[in-house]
């Protein structure tokens, strides 16, 4: 039948109900022999139109001719998947169906089967499709796609959470940043769009910036610890010790972190003897004119302090440029690349207090080969 379909015009057009009228009796007696067989669901002949009121999209109407009489257990012995899911949520008691519309089809062939089952039909919500930033449905081929990868990659479990929400739903319309509590309180199906969402990457990545500033800095640090750890550049033992110390630099990274994997590469070098100088900082900053003279000055400076705090740091630091006839930036990035190896990193003057006297002027001392007078 379906060849024969197939070659006429409109292809195939469902099952013709050959076996719809075959008594019980005869029914048995040709499965007792063996004889390949389905069960299907027998579609009452006076049904109506297939309606339900779908929580998102509204009303929804399937005309029940396009539905046929529908397999339910295979061949082999398997449940199909409308009848299995069927089965499944009334044996649970599930009151609402929450999916994807690429299932809307389904719903009217699970309607027969709970009606043909004698049960309560559950509530429908079907959510539009999730699209990458090409306007395609989300897949592997646009990144990450497991939330053990979001988390590796740095993403706060609740800022995650936030944006997911976000996506073809909204507290209020304005509101972005909302906590789960919030969420858990205001979510209804009422306020999800059906219009499809776009998941992008850099609001999500803005998000998680926003949520790792309003941490506090004892919870900052909790998040960091275990990063620093994996990472090499401290023990579990040591962080208990340095637990002022660590208090003060999340402040200092919290601001330019938009996901904490990128973490360790700002902070590793606060916990090495040395540093590596990248040769682009090099270039740019120490083989500028006047970069020498402005070393020297900073290390006398730093070196003749009476305590080394980040007040008395910036003040002493402040007298240098016109002392030595510098502009500000010269001998400011002179140092920062000196004793970071980077011409970005967090707060200068903070960055010093952290890094101690000795170890910043022997890293200046370091340096200073590379400088131009």
């Amino acid at each position: 039948m379906r060849r024969e379909a197939a070659r006429a015009k409109g292809g195939f057009a469902g099952y013709d109900r050959a076996c719809r009228g075959i008594d019980l009796e005869s029914a048995a007696t040709r499965v007792a022999a063996g004889e390949p067989h389905v069960w299907r669901l027998k579609v009452p002949d006076d049904r109506g139109e297939i309606m339900f009121a779908d929580a998102v999209r509204g009303d929804v109407t399937f005309p029940v001719e396009a539905v046929d009489d529908l397999v339910l257990v295979r061949t082999d012995g398997t449940a199909t998947y409308n009848f299995a899911v069927t089965v499944d949520d009334t044996t649970m008691a599930i009151t609402h169906v929450i999916r994807g519309d690429d299932h809307l089809s389904n719903t009217p062939k699970q309607i027969l089967i709970y009606e043909a089952l004698g049960e309560v039909v559950p509530v429908f919500a079907h959510l539009s499709m999730i699209l990458g930033a090409d306007g395609k449905r989300l897949s592997k081929r646009h990144g990450a796609t497991s939330v053990e990868a979001y988390r590796d990659m740095g993403y706060l479990p609740e800022a995650v959470t936030n944006y997911l929400a976000l996506l073809g739903w909204s507290l209020d319309g304005e509101t972005t940043v909302f906590s789960r509590d919030t969420l858990s309180e205001s979510f209804s199906l009422d306020r999800v769009s059906r219009n499809p969402a776009i998941f992008d990457d850099e609001k999500l990545e803005w998000l998680n910036g926003v949520y790792i500033r309003e941490m506090s800095a004892g919870e900052l640090v909790d998040r960091m610890v275990p990063l620093l750890v994996s990472a090499g550049l401290l023990t579990s033992e040591d962080a208990a010790a340095r637990r002022e110390w660590l208090m003060k630099l999340g402040p200092l990274v919290s601001e330019r972190l938009k996901r904490l994997d990128e973490l360790v590469p700002m902070v590793a070098f606060l916990f090495s003897d040395t540093v590596e100088i990248e040769e682009s900082a090099r270039t740019k900053v120490l083989e500028k004119e006047g970069a020498g003279r402005a070393l020297d000055a900073c290390r006398d400076a730093l070196a003749s302090l009476a305590g080394f705090d980040t007040e008395s740091i910036e003040a002493a630091l402040r007298e240098v440029p016109e002392r030595v006839g510098v502009k500000p930036k010269v001998a400011f990035q002179a140092v920062r690349v000196a004793v970071s190896g980077s011409a970005v990193s967090p707060p200068l003057f903070e960055l010093l207090e952290l890094l101690g006297r000795e170890r910043s002027l022997a890293r200046i001392d370091a340096a200073r080969p590379f400088a131009v007078e």
